[in-house]
């Protein structure tokens, strides 16, 4: 049996907490139907144990002291809104540190990167946490490697998932690299998810606000763009309407940007498909045409690209539901 502690805190999010906790727990109630031993053995730790008011402003309670608790097999650090303000708390941080070296695995769900970023255990490895929060992560611990769509990563001992319900993908990870894929299979089906998600962080984020990047010399461009989204455009016609040859358009662009124009255009058009698939029952080939894809294999091909999934099954999870 393995041994897990989940440190709490004020404002700590619910369900980066009960999430894994639920995993954890099909786990061990599926292996009592096989007739075998619990998987895990959980333990929920705060400095002080006693009841710990969540995000929610619901309540958890923490039977366990952080510094009393021997180590354990993981120590799992969830996060919260306000998690990036926490790792000011020094003395804090140092308890963490003691016991993440201590714990033979150590893992965050969520903004707790941040909390096991401060321990230094992240320094100079592979990384992620929830998407609105990667480059504040990366600004506030320049040594880390953040991967900001990634749904959760391992790298040597220590591990990291995405936001929120990132944490139960994780945990199902953990299970099947304990004790296998016929386990977390199980797990899967008894708790109705995905064995793995498809895709990554990307398709949940919100589509980038590009006319912000353009600045104020190439913000009638972006306009213009949007207005003839439809068109077949070229770096040359988007050249001409700056009034610029396209080789210096080009250079001005990107270093203003910080991406060409070609992938600024891709851009628009992703995030003018994805408005589309959201909002509208438009089949995927008129999505792809007022998108200014043209083709339904093009729009598909972006989509897998950069979102990792296809344009149906991101209009699945995201479409709102009109007829409600």
């Amino acid at each position: 049996m393995l041994n897990i502690e989940i440190f709490i805190y004020d404002q700590v999010i619910a369900l980066d907490v009960t999430g894994p906790m639920e995993v954890f727990t099909a786990a061990n109630h599926i292996r009592q139907l096989q007739g075998k031993p619990p998987a895990y053995r959980i333990f929920l730790s705060a400095l002080t144990p006693g009841l710990i008011r969540l995000s929610s402003g619901a309540e958890l309670y923490a039977r366990e002291s952080l510094t009393d608790l021997p180590p354990c097999d993981y120590f799992i650090l969830p996060g919260s809104f306000i998690t990036p303000e926490i790792i000011q708390d020094k003395p804090l941080v140092e308890r963490l540190t003691a016991k993440a070296q201590a714990s033979s695995k150590q893992v965050s769900i969520c903004t707790g990167t941040f909390l096991l970023a401060a321990t230094g255990l992240l320094d100079y490895k592979h990384c992620t946490t929830h998407w609105h929060y990667a480059q504040q992560l990366a600004e506030c611990f320049p040594t880390l490697k953040v991967n900001a769509d990634a749904i959760y990563i391992q790298s040597g001992s220590v591990y990291s998932s995405a936001g929120v319900t990132a944490g139960i993908d994780l945990a199902l990870a953990l299970v099947e690299q304990d004790y296998g894929a016929d386990l977390a299979m199980a797990v899967a089906r008894s708790l109705v998810l995905y064995m793995r998600r498809p895709g990554g962080q990307s398709q949940f984020s919100e589509p980038m606000q590009l006319r912000h990047k353009t600045g104020e010399r190439f913000n009638k461009l972006h306009d213009w763009l949007q207005e003839n989204i439809r068109s077949a455009l070229s770096v040359e016609q988007m050249a001409n309407f700056c009034r610029m040859s396209p080789r210096h358009f080009a250079r001005r662009f990107t270093d203003t940007v910080n991406i060409t124009p070609a992938k600024y255009l891709e851009q628009l058009r992703l995030t003018k498909a994805r408005e589309l698939l959201e909002t509208t029952n438009l089949s995927i080939e008129a999505v792809a045409l007022d998108a200014g894809f043209g083709k339904e294999e093009r729009l598909r091909r972006t989509f897998l690209k950069i979102l990792g999934v296809t344009p149906g099954m991101y209009r699945q999870h995201f479409m709102l539901q009109n007829a409600l």
